[in-house]
């Protein structure tokens, strides 16, 4: 009653509740998942269509719109598996499998433009390198880049193609707390007014969509999710890749950041 009255946010606990009252009951996880992408947590959305599927596989409506969540944050191929798998239970349908060889189409662009599987030196010549930072020496075969706020480092594989990149900042709070002055872009703050990022989003975000190959749209909305607890620490299977956080402690004060490797298991 309350996501059909346009509360979603109550919805949305009042059916996580319900979801744990419930555990066997796919339907209070598929609603959750409608009224958390109503509320634009389009991640929360897709975990909690898997939560339904994973009781009910059968689940048509969770299926779908756990392939539009996952589109939505960037994981076209994660969509495609999932429109797949929604077509061999329901049968031929023209219009789904029209969007499937589109995001299949969709998939394949993104993998040829994410720095994972791409020549090492191309990574120097991304714009998550040109815009903040600068080659230092470390032994090889790593590649690691120095910003004022951060560390960069891609690691090759025996073929000189990057299978790994690790993005460290010096402090998250600091960087959350700073604009950014180096990749541009802005967001909209509670008055309506255009600001810029702060520095951590900026350069989260750059370093989602280059490394992933998808837009920066889709790539904040992966970093929305994956600053939620109830993401975890990762890793995330996402396309092509796994995805989560790092947590550098050899230093006096614990740092923070984000890595994108290679799914060999995919």
């Amino acid at each position: 009653m309350a996501l059909k009255s346009g509360e979603a946010r109550l919805a949305a606990e009042w059916l996580r509740q319900a979801a744990n009252l419930s555990p066997g009951d796919p339907e209070p996880r598929h609603d959750r998942g409608l009224a958390l992408l109503e509320l634009g947590e389009v991640g929360l959305a897709a975990q909690a269509q898997a939560e339904a599927l994973a009781l009910d596989p059968d689940h048509v409506g969770a299926r779908a719109q756990r392939a539009a969540a996952l589109e939505a944050l960037g994981d076209d191929e994660g969509a495609a598996r999932e429109l797949a798998e929604l077509l061999a239970r329901i049968g031929p349908q023209p219009a789904l499998e029209a969007r499937l060889a589109g995001l299949r189409d969709a998939a394949r662009r993104a993998a040829h433009f994410s720095l994972l599987g791409a020549a090492a030196a191309r990574v120097e010549h991304s714009p998550i390198v040109v815009s903040a930072f600068a080659r230092v020496a470390l032994r090889p075969p790593v590649l690691a880049f120095r910003a004022p706020f951060a560390d960069l480092e891609a690691l090759p594989d025996a073929h000189g193609r990057v299978r790994r990149l690790t993005l460290l900042f010096d402090s998250m709070d600091a960087s959350l707390s700073r604009t950014d002055l180096s990749y541009g872009g802005t967001t909209e703050d509670e008055h309506g007014r255009r600001v810029p990022f702060d520095e951590f989003t900026a350069a989260a975000t750059v370093f989602l969509a280059h490394g992933l190959g998808i837009d920066a749209p889709r790539a904040r909305r992966f970093l929305r999710f994956l600053m939620t607890p109830e993401c975890g620490l990762g890793p995330l299977r996402f396309a092509h890749a796994r995805v989560g956080w790092v947590i550098d402690e050899s230093a006096a004060e614990r740092r923070y950041g984000l890595f994108i490797e290679e799914d060999r298991d995919g």
